[in-house]
């Protein structure tokens, strides 16, 4: 269980700040205002190319293979609830990096969640 937990802590680590740097990237970028299709083609090329949505991309390439990992040694009852780590991560990467305002509601929720994975890995699964 200690490699899955390894695993997936990293999986979610990397998908958090693959998150914030897709979100810082399409700041960048900027709103999609036009659905014309030249304008859809260039709009996401810049998107693509965009240095933070790179590596979130790259990140988020990371969490998914971990994850595919993780499904190769326990059950998705357990590897899939596992994923809700990064809600944790992302709460605050979002306020440390994006300077994003998180309630007092949403930090409950957040805790929830992380107590819900707790109680889940300690379920077990295979090994």
């Amino acid at each position: 269980m200690l490699r899955v937990l390894v695993a997936m802590i990293v999986a979610t680590g990397s998908a958090a700040v693959g998150q914030i740097l897709v979100r810082r990237g399409m700041l960048q970028v900027g709103p999609l205002e036009d659905y014309a299709p030249q304008a859809l083609v260039v709009y996401f090329w810049n998107a693509a190319c965009n240095p933070y949505v790179i590596g979130g991309t790259v990140l988020n390439t990371v969490f998914y293979v971990l994850f595919l990992a993780a499904l190769s040694w326990t059950d998705v009852t357990v590897a899939l609830p596992l994923t809700a780590i990064e809600y944790a991560f992302a709460a605050f990467l979002a306020v440390l990096i994006l300077k994003e305002a998180v309630s007092p509601v949403r930090w409950a929720g957040v805790t929830l969640v992380i107590v819900g994975v707790i109680l889940i890995s300690r379920g077990g699964g295979k090994v």
